[in-house]
């Protein structure tokens, strides 16, 4: 066999490998300032719970009731817990009573949360 009579292919293992070029991402487009609009603040349904009455309301019976969840006992300062100030019967079924004191208890979180507007136990 000559020199002349000897040729080289490449095998497959021999072929550099197509490498595929990543698409470039996407620019997310930077969030334009709404007027009017402060950062953090959100209105959750109607808004009766960013009103001045509500708001009063919920701060003069915070102040005169012990910050102790009136369902599980749990407390703020022992147990690193959110209190919620709640309507014992749910503003949904009964909005005549929303702005009653009489129709308010302090609840934890987890406690009004769990309760929803299914129940109107009053835990007081």
């Amino acid at each position: 066999m000559s020199n002349a009579d000897w040729s080289w292919k490449p095998d497959e293992a021999d072929k550099p490998k197509e490498v595929k070029k990543k698409k470039p991402r996407k620019k997310k487009p930077k969030n334009k300032k709404k007027k009017g609009k402060k950062k953090g603040f959100r209105v959750y349904g109607d808004g009766f719970y960013m009103s001045k009455e509500w708001r009063e309301l919920r701060y003069t019976f915070l102040k005169n009731q012990e910050a102790r969840c009136a369902c599980c006992g749990r407390t703020p300062r022992q147990h690193r817990i959110a209190i919620h100030v709640d309507h014992i019967k749910p503003r949904s079924k009964h909005p005549e009573l929303e702005l009653r004191m009489a129709n308010l208890q302090i609840l934890c979180e987890d406690c009004n949360l769990g309760k929803l507007n299914k129940d109107d136990t009053d835990w007081r």
